[in-house]
């Protein structure tokens, strides 16, 4: 007799298990399917950033998952600080265009700073003395308070990059914004955790020693990240130099190192932002030197993927917040929140600004005073931290209800009204062209004009410090981070000796002409009988001989042919560009194979052909027999010359 198995044994429902995931996981389709639809409706798309389409379709699949399971998820601290944030840090720090921000780094560290110091207390001081007369329904602390002022003043760099792209503002106006925004943030959570440490102590059980403890530790804080950064890019630079033989494990170190550096500055106690920016920005520059074309892509492609996956999740708490009953909502507190944050900040852009002036060559006009003023934009990392805030807090709902105010206003209201502003105030655009050829190499040589101008007026400038970095980078840092690059040192002798040969030649052909004329002045004088004929020899006599003149007769003396010479030095042309062009034509026929191919005979295939071109390679003429067949044309030229001029 068969045993007879119920429907429900087969098919257990386990939504128990994964709805959790699964919501989310469905979320983040939804949202990315709406961000198609977005941008196929032009009329929308146009005048609305993207950032405010994700806090649209929030809002509404919010409030469906408030409805149905998600309904009691939170957002915590933990699941912030350690999953969600720090794929979009290392987004904004590894797509930071670096030569612009280190020439516009003192602007970008004013305002990172001092900007977000002011704002802190500047907003915290003014929501504090309203609160003396009793204008707000919640009380709080002065250390409370400070807490969010803090995480209030922070500027979003994503919500920064989704309006200021779409703008298409200049590069200068960009780089101060948007470094203001990736800096600050760092800025802005090291006086969080100051400020909500105090807080939980109590004003009362504070020393003076705890407040220059805090002080110093601001500092500490912020410049310890950066090393931790550091020493985590050096090390990311150096484990990619050598994956040439595993290239399918260069991505890993790319993405599990930085992620060490968040972590190790959050283990000790230093800014973790700081410390994964710094982290991107660097390595960056030498790990494409160390990996193929296709695994770099594939690196954008996933960095991007992963910093708007955390983006969209953090909005989703965002909706769910906004529409949950855990509001405290106090008009005149947001109201006053809302004013501070744009007239303080407004006055900080405007002193900064005149005091950065009167020592930058580039000034800041009153046009990029305004946008910088209105672009301060916020978003995730405010409510981010807002979230974070310790349950001991009471006034907490009231934060979060006036933190979510002002994200709202500023992308939708400072959004959307942005790119009007732009257009009305005829903001210099960034140019849609790349720079051509001659630019690139005009402006390297104004860097090394400057330089040059700069050495010369006894100053150690801007551009003294790029030439120095850039040699100290090429001759040291790039030979031990990067694979293909080797430590070579310049011998300027041979082309010295090479220009003043041809100076010589010239020198040549001016005594040729001056002779020529001297010697139609005696036929002249000869022809009117005025002076009895002047032997060459007495004329010789006659004539003082100068240091240069006795070294060009010498020359002449010597026998040198110009034309053997001219041809040697072409030749030792031809062989130094055929030396710098052939390593990177062998290396792009390496790196033109693809590092995954679409299945595992494809990839056995692939090693066979790779082996192939070995063993063809290794065939090919030497570099002795290249230049014989090449410059057969050019005649023989003996070895002593070859060896005279030697490069």
């Amino acid at each position: 007799m068969g045993h007879e198995y119920d429907i429900e044994e087969l098919f257990t429902w386990k939504w128990d298990d994964v709805h959790h995931v699964y919501v989310i996981t469905v979320w983040l389709l939804i949202a990315s399917l709406a961000k198609i639809l977005f941008n196929l409706m032009k009329p929308i798309s146009k005048w609305l950033p993207d950032s405010s389409l994700l806090i649209i379709v929030g809002l509404a699949l919010g409030w469906v998952l408030h409805q149905t399971t998600l309904s009691g998820a939170t957002l915590d601290s933990h699941t912030f600080f350690l999953y969600l944030l720090p794929p979009i840090i290392f987004d904004a720090g590894y797509f930071m265009p670096n030569r612009a921000l280190f020439e516009n780094f003192d602007s970008v560290l004013v305002f990172s700073v001092f900007g977000t110091i002011w704002n802190t207390f500047a907003i915290g001081g003014s929501l504090l003395l309203m609160a003396q007369y009793d204008l707000f329904t919640m009380s709080f602390t002065t250390f409370e308070i400070l807490v969010f002022s803090a995480l209030i003043s922070a500027v979003d760099p994503v919500a920064v990059i989704a309006v200021f792209e779409e703008i298409h503002v200049n590069e200068f106006l960009f780089i101060n914004v948007f470094g203001e925004a990736l800096f600050n943030d760092g800025v802005t959570v090291v006086l969080y955790q100051m400020f909500k440490s105090f807080a939980l102590i109590g004003s009362e059980n504070l020393s003076v020693l705890d407040y220059a403890t805090g002080g110093l530790s601001f500092f500490v804080v912020a410049l310890g990240g950066a090393a931790v950064g550091v020493i985590f890019a050096i090390a990311a630079s150096l484990t990619t130099k050598y994956t040439y033989d595993v290239r399918i494990l260069a991505p890993v170190f790319i993405f599990v190192l930085p992620y060490m550096a968040y972590l190790t500055a959050e283990m000790v106690s230093l800014s973790s932002i700081i410390a994964i920016a710094i982290c991107g920005m660097l390595m960056k520059q030498y790990i494409k030197g160390n990996i193929t074309q296709a695994a770099a892509n594939s690196v954008k492609y996933f960095t991007k993927m992963l910093a708007q996956c955390s983006e969209t999740v953090i909005f989703m708490f965002l909706g769910l917040s906004t529409i949950s009953s855990q509001h405290h909502f106090d008009l005149w507190f947001i109201c006053a929140t809302l004013f501070f944050c744009l007239i303080y900040r407004a006055i900080g852009i405007v002193v900064q600004c005149y005091i950065l002036n009167r020592f930058r060559a580039k000034k800041f006009e009153v046009v990029d005073q305004f946008i910088m003023s209105y672009g301060g934009l916020r978003g995730a990392i405010a409510y981010g931290l807002v979230v974070s805030i310790p349950a001991s807090i009471t006034a907490k709902p009231m934060f979060i209800t006036a933190t979510i105010a002002v994200i709202y206003f500023t992308v939708f209201l400072q959004g959307i009204t942005i790119k009007p502003l732009v257009n009305l105030l005829k903001v210099k655009r960034k140019e849609a062209r790349d720079p051509t050829m001659v630019e690139s190499v005009y402006n390297k040589y104004l860097d090394y004009m400057m330089s040059g101008v700069e050495d010369i007026a006894g100053q150690k400038g801007h551009y003294t410090f790029i030439e120095n970095f850039e040699r100290f980078n090429a001759k040291v840092i790039k030979p031990v981070l990067m694979r293909h690059q080797k430590r070579e040192s310049f011998d300027a002798s041979s082309i010295v000796r090479a220009y003043e040969k041809i100076t010589l030649e010239d020198a040549i052909k001016l005594a040729k002409v001056k002779n020529t004329i001297q010697n139609k002045r005696l036929e002249r004088i000869k022809s009117e009988n005025k002076v009895a004929p002047i032997l060459p020899d007495k004329i010789s006599n006659q004539t003082t001989m100068t240091p240069k003149d006795l070294q060009l007769k010498k020359f002449m003396e010597s026998g040198e042919n110009i034309d053997s010479l001219y041809t040697l030095f072409s030749d030792l042309l031809d062989r130094k560009l055929h030396e710098m062009n052939t390593t990177p034509a062998q290396k792009k026929e390496v790196e033109g194979e693809d590092d995954i191919q679409d299945d595992y005979m494809a990839e056995v295939g692939s090693r066979s052909n790779l082996s192939a071109m070995f063993r063809s390679a290794e065939q090919l003429p030497s570099e002795s027999a290249f230049h014989r067949g090449r410059r057969q044309s050019t005649g023989d030229l003996n070895a002593t010359k070859r060896a005279d001029f030697n490069v």
